[in-house]
């Protein structure tokens, strides 16, 4: 089969964006926010190591909905590991011969024996990562999950070179546009509404390098209580930290990624960011988003390429979303780099194992 009608590439949309492209509307610049941004009010977001009075409530709120059967689990799997040689990084060894995908299993597995329960996952890969992950399931028999786990693909595209005119040759010119693609192609392969007619009712999405994103019956209980339709996690910025963060714009609360950000915008007067681990209501997602592309360079070899990417973390703009701040040291490993993971071994063995 044709690798862009396996991967769903929408020739029209992108030759829509081309379009805006050439006419300078899709932009770096344009990609900056011209709305007012303000700060949040840390002060409403929950956090459960400041405020515990609800938390034995909580976790037995999301502990009950577990039992029956109300939860399934969405990892990101469509990144290649460039900073590790060109890898797929879920299939990256993290220690002991385990990979990333491994252990996010592996930690599923633990729920699902502790409830009896098997929560369904889902895995999103991409044209990237696909064929290796496959490979990587099929001789490890799945993990013990092969009837759990379903793999569907994010959409494809194609690059472009500063001039407008498509990179070639046009194999390497294909990308995956971004993981706001989630919602898509859930919904276009069928795993959304099969999902809610069997009884799901919450999705929790998180990436394959954050080992840290891992069920926990308190932070689902509460996405629960507040009737959310989607539930981000924070952690404490530490310095030097960039990334996207929860902000006002034009007096609406929504996750801005730190390109939107004004440029006379202090960043620094929001202690928290978004760790792109998300909770959501599974009927919220079954509608159409208009989720906006984003202008973005990147290199390829030793010249620049112009992507278009959608973010998951833009669905904030649709729905009704709660915040809560996370122990970063619990939640929140980013394994970035071969150093990174180093670093990090040890104390992942120790947590993990």
């Amino acid at each position: 089969m044709d690798i862009l009608k396996k991967y769903n590439y929408d020739k029209k949309l992108f030759e829509d964006l081309r379009k805006k492209y050439l006419v300078g509307e899709l932009s770096d610049k344009n990609n900056i926010l011209k709305a007012k941004v303000e700060p949040p009010d840390e002060m409403k977001f929950f956090n459960p190591k400041n405020d515990n009075s609800q938390n034995e409530k909580l976790s037995n709120l999301g502990a009950d909905a577990i039992k029956k059967g109300k939860l399934g689990v969405v990892i990101v799997n469509g990144g290649m590991a460039t900073r590790f040689g060109g890898v797929v990084k879920g299939i990256v060894e993290v220690y002991d011969g385990k990979s990333f995908l491994q252990i996010k299993l592996e930690q599923i597995k633990k729920v699902n024996q502790k409830y009896n329960v098997k929560i369904p996952i889902y895995l999103m890969n991409s044209h990237s990562t696909e064929n290796a992950t496959l490979e990587h399931l099929k001789k490890n028999n799945w993990f013990g999950l092969e009837n759990s786990i379903k793999c569907f693909n994010q959409f494809i595209a194609k690059r472009l070179n500063t001039d407008g005119g498509f990179v070639t040759p046009e194999s390497e010119s294909y990308y995956g546009p971004g993981h706001g693609d989630f919602v898509f192609a859930f919904s276009k392969m069928g795993h959304l509404s099969q999902f809610i007619k069997n009884g799901g009712e919450h999705l929790w999405y998180s990436n394959v390098d954050n080992l840290g994103a891992t069920i926990s019956e308190l932070i689902f209980g509460d996405h629960i209580y507040k009737n959310s339709e989607m539930t981000v996690e924070l952690a404490e910025k530490y310095p030097g930290d960039k990334g996207g963060a929860p902000a006002v714009v034009n007096g609406h609360l929504e996750i801005v990624e730190q390109f939107k950000f004004p440029t006379d915008f202090n960043q620094d007067l929001i202690s928290v960011f978004n760790t792109a681990t998300y909770i959501f209501k599974s009927d919220s997602l079954n509608k159409k988003f208009n989720l906006p592309f984003y202008y973005v360079e990147k290199k390829a070899g030793d010249k620049k390429v112009i992507q278009f990417e959608r973010l998951a973390g833009d669905l904030s703009l649709f729905l009704k979303t709660e915040y809560i701040v996370v122990d970063r040291e619990e939640r929140f490993f980013p394994i970035k780099t071969p150093q990174d993971l180093e670093k990090n071994r040890e104390k992942l063995k120790k947590k993990f194992e």
